[in-house]
């Protein structure tokens, strides 16, 4: 499963590098996903890392890291992106888990201003059985957007996933705003989830041309004091000729 799932990724952004860079608008880096599809014909990396400061059971201190975080996005229809992502565990080159999965434009006026659509995502745990009956891990999410003046947005995921038996719901809410003329975009954004009660990340994002964007976010969880520390970088990989 490893082999295959490393043999799609690679193919996906070897044929994507053949093409121009072009747009971008990355679901990065914060837990909430974009309310936006990647554009027909383009093709998207959005790769970081991650570390995590939390305290064990005993009381003591904890660390751990995940190094990449990788997604690649890939438009094929106007109303239609396809994706396909990994994490890596402290041993690099091991995968901790992975997904494939789908973003569809929810269609009609009813949603106003707002962008909105609906991401599914296969979950993929290399060496783990499944079973019929066991259910397959899989989380879906409605994601909106829409501009607040001329330099703010809001993004919201409402989102319900399900793995190993166990149910999980989540909301998030991102407020950001274009700081400056120099590329800057600083955001707040408060998550509220099932399992780890309520949270809150903030960061800054920038443009550094039309086709990359990076980042820096830090996070922290109000009910464990975990903290978060992470760093990425996104890029156009594909764009139609």
């Amino acid at each position: 499963m490893k082999a295959f799932f490393l043999s799609f990724m690679v193919a996906l952004a070897a044929v994507g590098s053949v093409v121009a860079q072009g747009d971008l608008a990355t679901d990065r880096p914060s837990e909430s996903a974009a309310a936006t599809l990647v554009p027909v014909g383009f093709g998207r990396a959005e790769i970081g890392g991650q570390l995590t400061w939390f305290t064990l059971d005993t009381g003591e201190p904890g660390f751990t890291y995940a190094a990449p975080l990788g997604v690649l996005r890939y438009g094929v229809k106007d109303w239609l992106e396809l994706r396909a992502g990994a994490q890596f565990a402290q041993t690099l080159g091991e995968v901790d888990n992975a997904m494939l999965g789908a973003k569809l434009a929810l269609p009609g006026e009813f949603w106003g201003d707002l962008d909105a659509c609906w991401l599914v995502e296969l979950g993929i745990s290399p060496g783990a059985s499944w079973a019929p009956g066991q259910g397959v891990p899989m989380a879906h999410r409605f994601c909106f957007g829409r501009s607040v003046g001329q330099l703010g947005s809001l993004t919201g995921n409402l989102g319900w996933s399900r793995a190993a038996g166990v149910s999980r719901w989540l909301g998030s809410l991102v407020l950001g705003r274009e700081l400056g003329n120099q590329g800057w975009t600083g955001f707040v954004e408060p998550v509220i989830s099932s399992d780890l009660g309520g949270q809150v990340n903030v960061g800054f994002q920038r443009v550094v041309d039309d086709a990359w964007h990076m980042d820096v976010v830090y996070g922290r969880d109000f009910q464990t004091g975990d903290v978060r520390f992470g760093l990425g970088v996104s890029f156009s990989l594909a764009q139609p000729e």
